[in-house]
C-alpha cells in the first residue's frame, strides 16, 4: 500500500491542550502517537510500534497532575488493518485518578495512490477512582461522622472511541470522538470529547521537512485551538514550537510549548516543556514530557 508509507510524516507534529478535571488527559507531544485519542491512527507504520509517553505537570508542586500512556500497534497488510492496544493513567490531583484501557482497530482504504482513508474504533473500559481520605477536611468535626467515607471509591464503565483520518502525501486531516456513550463527565468517567486536526508535510529540500499543524478540541463548554510547526532534519532530529491561546483564562492567556527529539536505529526520544505567558508562567514552565518509542521490524521478529 503505497500511500501508507507517507504516514510517517504524521509523527513530526505535536499538540498541546490545557488540563481540566474530568476531561481526557492532555499531552503536548500526543500527535506523535494519537492512538489513545483517535483509533484511526492505529497501524500507521510498517513496524510493530511500542510507544511510552509520560507527563508531569507543575513539577515540585505536591499532588500535581501526572499522566502516562502506553501504546502497542501493528499493521496487518493482508487485511489492510491496524490493530493495537492503548492504556492511559491520569493522576488528576489529590485522591483522584483515572485509567483507560482499550483495544483499537483501524481499517485502511486506498482511494488512489495518493489518497488514504482510515476508519478506526476503540473499545474498552474506563476505571475512575477517588480516595476521600486523601483530602483534608476543612471542618475537623466531619471526621468520624457516618457521612464521612473511609474507603476509596472505584467505578468501572465501558468506553468507546470512533475516528477517521484522511491522508495525502502532503497533508493529513483527522476527526475523532472519545467516550461515545458518555453524555456528560462525572467524578468517575469522562464525557464526550471532539478532536479535529490538520497536519502538513512540506519537503523543503533533501534534508528539511516542515510540518505545520492546526488542532481543535471541544468538550462541554471548553474550546481550544492550537497552532504550531515542527522542523525535521534528515528524518533524525526534530524541534519546534506550538502556541495555544486560552480564551477562558485571564491569568494564563496563552501558552508556548517547545519540543526536541531524535531518532536512532528505530528508537525515538522526545522532550517538551511548557511556557505560560500569563501571571503563572513560573508554574507552567515546570511542566515536562518525555516520549520513548521503538519500531520492531517484522522481519526480525519472524527470525527470532
Amino acid at each position: 500500500m503505497k500511500t501508507k508509507r507517507y504516514l510517517w510524516a504524521l509523527c513530526i507534529a505535536f499538540s498541546v491542550f490545557p488540563l481540566h478535571a474530568q476531561q481526557d488527559l492532555m499531552l503536548s507531544q500526543e500527535i506523535f502517537s494519537r492512538v489513545n485519542k483517535n483509533p484511526a491512527a492505529t497501524g500507521n507504520t510498517d513496524d510493530i510500534d511500542f510507544f511510552l509517553h509520560g507527563r508531569i505537570q507543575w513539577a515540585g508542586v505536591e499532588n500535581s497532575p501526572k499522566s502516562t500512556v502506553l501504546n502497542v500497534t501493528n499493521y496487518l497488510e493482508k487485511i489492510n488493518s491496524g490493530v493495537g492496544f492503548t492504556m492511559s493513567y491520569d493522576h488528576q490531583g489529590i485522591g483522584h485518578n483515572s485509567t483507560n484501557v482499550k483495544l483499537v482497530y483501524a481499517y485502511q482504504v486506498d482511494l488512489s495512490e495518493r489518497y488514504l482513508l482510515s476508519m478506526g474504533l476503540g473499545a474498552g473500559v474506563q476505571v475512575g477512582g477517588f480516595d476521600y481520605t486523601a483530602n483534608t477536611m476543612v471542618d475537623v468535626a466531619e471526621y468520624g461522622n457516618d457521612t464521612y467515607p473511609y474507603e476509596k471509591d472505584v467505578r468501572v464503565s465501558p468506553d468507546f472511541d470512533l475516528g477517521f483520518e484522511f491522508t495525502h502525501p502532503s497533508w493529513t486531516v483527522g476527526l475523532s470522538m472519545t467516550h461515545l456513550t458518555n453524555k456528560e463527565s462525572t467524578t468517575f468517567k469522562s464525557g464526550r470529547h471532539l478532536y479535529l486536526y490538520g497536519i502538513g508535510n512540506l519537503h523543503l529540500n533533501e534534508n528539511w521537512i516542515l510540518a505545520p499543524v492546526v488542532n481543535y478540541f471541544h468538550h462541554d463548554k471548553t474550546n481550544v485551538c492550537e497552532l504550531g510547526s515542527l522542523a525535521y532534519f534528515k528524518r533524525m532530529y526534530w524541534g519546534g514550537v506550538s502556541w495555544r491561546p486560552d480564551f477562558h483564562s485571564k491569568v494564563n492567556p496563552s501558552m508556548l510549548v517547545f519540543t526536541l527529539g531524535v531518532e536512532w536505529k528505530k528508537f525515538r526520544f522526545g522532550y517538551s516543556c511548557d511556557l505560560g505567558l500569563g501571571k503563572n508562567e513560573q508554574i507552567s514552565a515546570s511542566t515536562h514530557e518525555l516520549i520513548l518509542s521503538y519500531g520492531l521490524a517484522k522481519s526480525k521478529f519472524r527470525k527470532k
